[in-house]
C-alpha cells in the first residue's frame, strides 16, 4: 500500500492508493483520514499564535505562542502595537491600522524585525488581510481585500510580498477584484492552503460556492469551487460554516446543531472540485454551556485534535477521538483572538 502524503500546490489532499494504483477509502476517523492525505509540515506540532488584548489598554497587544498539546506558553511578545496580526509559515506579521498600512515582519528564528513602509490606497472601507506562503518560490505574501458598501457592495484587492526584497521599495500592488463578492468576515469564512486563499461566497450564492485566489500567479482561479454541502441540505445558517487548513489540506466544516455533530469534508482535487467526507465529531464533547462554535486547529502528533472555542472566554480544547474525552488545556480569557499557526523555531525570541 502506498500513501502519498504531500498534497499538490493547489492545497487539495492526495488520496492513498493501493499497490495496483487503485484508490483506497481512507480510515473512518478524522484523524486517520487527515494523517493519510495531509501534508506533514514538521516533525513537531506547530505553535498556536494568539493575540491577547489588555482591557486597560486595548491599543497594546501581547502575542503568545502556545504549545496546544500541553497548554504551555512557549514564547510571548509583549506590548505589540494594535492592528491586523497574521502568521505565514515562519513569519509573524502586523499590518498597522494607519492610512499607510505599513507592515512589521518578525522572524522568530533570527529575531530580525523588518519594517515595510508600504503604502496602500487611502480608502476608509473595511479591509481583510490574508497571509500566505507560496511553496514554489518560498515567498510570503499578504492579500488585502477591501470592501466598499455605498448602495452596492464592491470589493478591490491589493497584494504585498513580505519576503524576497528585504523590505526595500515594497508597495501594495493592484490585484484583480474577486469574480463575485467574497466573505471576509468572520475570518472563519476563509482559509489558506499552500499558497491558495479560499473564500466562501455569501449573499445570493447562500455560501454554496468558494472563490480561490492563487498567491503565486496573483490571480483568481477562473472556476468557482462547489461546496460539498449545499444550502438546501443544511440544518443551520451560514454562521455554522467554516473553512480551515488542517495538515496542509482545505477542510469544509459544518456545525449541525440539529444532529449535535460537526461534519467535515476534505478537498481532494481542486481542479475537479471533489471532496471527501470524514466522520462526524460529537459537538457535545467539544462545546460547553453558552458556546456555539469550535474551530479545528490541528491534528497533534499523538492523534488528538485541537480546537479553538469562542464563548464567554476563548479556550483551547483537545479532543481524543480514541477515547472520546476532551480536555481544556488553556483559557485565554475574554479578550483574545487566534492569529494562526507558527511553523518554525524560536532561536531569535528572547
Amino acid at each position: 500500500m502506498a500513501y502519498l502524503l504531500a498534497p499538490p500546490n493547489n492545497g487539495a489532499a492526495v488520496l492513498p492508493t493501493d499497490d495496483d494504483g487503485g484508490q483506497l477509502h481512507p480510515p473512518t476517523k478524522l484523524l486517520g483520514c487527515l494523517r493519510t492525505v495531509g501534508r506533514p509540515t514538521s516533525k513537531t506540532n506547530p505553535l498556536l499564535v494568539a493575540a491577547d488584548y489588555n482591557a486597560a489598554d486595548i491599543s497594546r497587544v501581547d502575542v503568545k505562542l502556545v504549545d496546544v498539546a500541553s497548554g504551555a506558553t512557549v514564547a510571548r511578545l509583549d506590548r505589540q502595537g494594535n492592528g491586523h496580526f497574521g502568521v505565514t509559515g515562519g513569519l509573524l506579521c502586523l499590518v498597522g491600522t494607519g492610512g499607510t498600512a505599513a507592515v512589521s515582519v518578525l522572524d522568530p528564528a533570527t529575531g530580525d524585525v523588518t519594517s515595510i513602509p508600504a503604502y496602500a490606497n487611502g480608502n476608509k472601507t473595511s479591509s481583510a488581510y490574508v497571509f500566505g506562503h507560496v511553496p514554489a518560490t518560498g515567498e510570503h505574501k499578504v492579500l488585502r481585500v477591501y470592501t466598499a458598501e455605498y448602495g452596492e457592495t464592491k470589493q478591490s484587492c491589493e497584494i504585498l510580498t513580505l519576503s524576497g526584497s528585504g523590505g526595500k521599495q515594497q508597495r501594495w500592488r493592484p490585484a484583480p477584484s474577486p469574480p463575485v463578492v467574497v466573505g471576509t468576515a468572520p475570518s472563519r469564512h476563509w482559509a489558506v492552503t499552500r499558497g491558495v486563499a479560499h473564500f466562501l461566497i455569501p449573499q445570493r450564492a447562500e455560501y454554496d460556492v468558494i472563490a480561490s485566489f492563487d498567491m503565486a500567479t496573483e490571480k483568481w482561479r477562473p472556476a468557482l469551487l462547489q461546496c460539498p454541502l449545499s444550502s438546501d441540505k443544511r440544518n443551520c445558517c451560514s454562521d455554522s460554516l467554516s473553512l480551515v487548513e488542517l495538515n496542509g489540506c482545505l477542510v469544509f466544516v459544518h456545525h449541525d446543531y440539529l444532529s449535535v455533530a460537526m461534519d467535515m469534508w476534505v478537498l481532494t482535487d481542486l481542479d475537479k472540485g471533489t471532496w471527501l467526507r470524514v466522520e462526524s465529531l460529537p459537538l457535545g464533547k467539544v462545546l460547553r454551556g453558552g458556546e456555539s462554535m469550535a474551530k479545528p486547529l490541528m491534528v497533534l502528533d499523538d492523534g488528538r485534535i485541537a480546537f479553538w472555542v469562542r464563548g464567554p472566554n476563548s479556550v483551547v480544547r483537545v479532543y481524543n477521538p480514541r477515547t472520546g474525552s476532551c480536555e481544556e488545556v488553556v483559557n485565554f480569557g475574554k479578550l483574545c483572538s487566534v492569529v494562526g499557526l507558527y511553523r518554525g523555531n524560536l532561536l531569535g525570541v528572547k
